[in-house]
């Protein structure tokens, strides 16, 4: 009875958000809002992409290794002394360099995005939002090639470890006329694999609902069907009840709509 209860007041919100939009969405389905909420410990998930500098021995002169020595003493560094420091791939420079960026008047997100990027690729996971919110500001049109391949790098690393805010950022900048491009059959592989072991329903609730709005403005096809039947069933499986119930709710609305193969 709770179940039934819990569905009937969040399934018209899906159906809401995948068929009252206005802007189309592709088969990521990254701007379609699921009133499902990550952990915090999910989001907090973090791998070492790139190690960075861990030792003196790695810093190339004296002049900058005794700048490395002043900021693990705690003193505070100049902005273009952090910067030289990041450079080197040096984590902590790095975050502390973004948040400088953060904080003044007429930053470039793209630098906000890039050093956050190497703060994030060296395992300073706290470091994810900042960079997630630079790259929404970026144009994908322009950003250097270099930093793109950089942002994949970090995001999709620390998607693959299990941070459920990385998983998300990966969604959402994939596809025609975005971030990263077009969404590569290897990566939504990827990324439906990850959710999986995630256990938490959202992003195949997302995409599966993103094939069904399509399937209400235009027809889906037969593998399309197949394919939100597929990623329903296995967010039906999720830990969590509230998508389990969702899920279970939108195949009993195909199998009304579509039948059963």
């Amino acid at each position: 009875m709770m179940q039934r209860l819990f569905t009937r007041a969040v399934l018209p919100a899906l159906a809401l958000s995948a068929l009252a939009l206005a802007v189309p969405v592709g088969t990521t389905a990254q701007t379609i809002p699921v009133p499902l909420a990550d952990s915090a410990e999910d989001r907090q998930v973090s791998v070492v992409i790139t190690p960075g500098v861990r030792s003196m021995r790695q810093v190339p002169t004296a002049r900058l290794r005794e700048l490395r020595r002043q900021m693990h003493d705690g003193i505070a560094l100049p902005p273009a002394a952090l910067r030289e420091l990041a450079d080197l791939g040096d984590g902590l420079a790095a975050q502390r360099y973004a948040r400088v960026l953060i904080g003044q008047d007429g930053a470039r997100p793209s630098d906000i995005a890039y050093y956050a990027a190497i703060a994030v690729g060296t395992g300073r996971i706290w470091t994810l939002p900042d960079m997630i919110a630079a790259m929404r500001q970026l144009d994908p049109a322009s950003e250097p090639e270099a930093r793109v391949r950089k942002y994949i790098s970090v995001l999709y690393g620390q998607a693959w470890g299990g941070n459920t805010m990385a998983l998300d950022a990966v969604a959402e900048f994939n596809g025609e006329g975005r971030l990263f491009g077009a969404l590569s059959d290897k990566t939504r592989t990827r990324m439906i694999e990850q959710a999986g072991q995630n256990a938490d329903g959202r992003l195949e609730l997302r995409m599966a609902l993103a094939l069904l709005e399509k399937g209400v403005s235009g027809g889906m096809t037969p593998d399309e069907t197949a394919e939100a039947r597929r990623l329903l069933e296995q967010a039906a499986r999720a830990d969590s009840l509230a998508a389990r119930a969702t899920a279970e709710n939108l195949l009993t609305l195909m199998e009304q709509r579509y039948g059963m193969e």
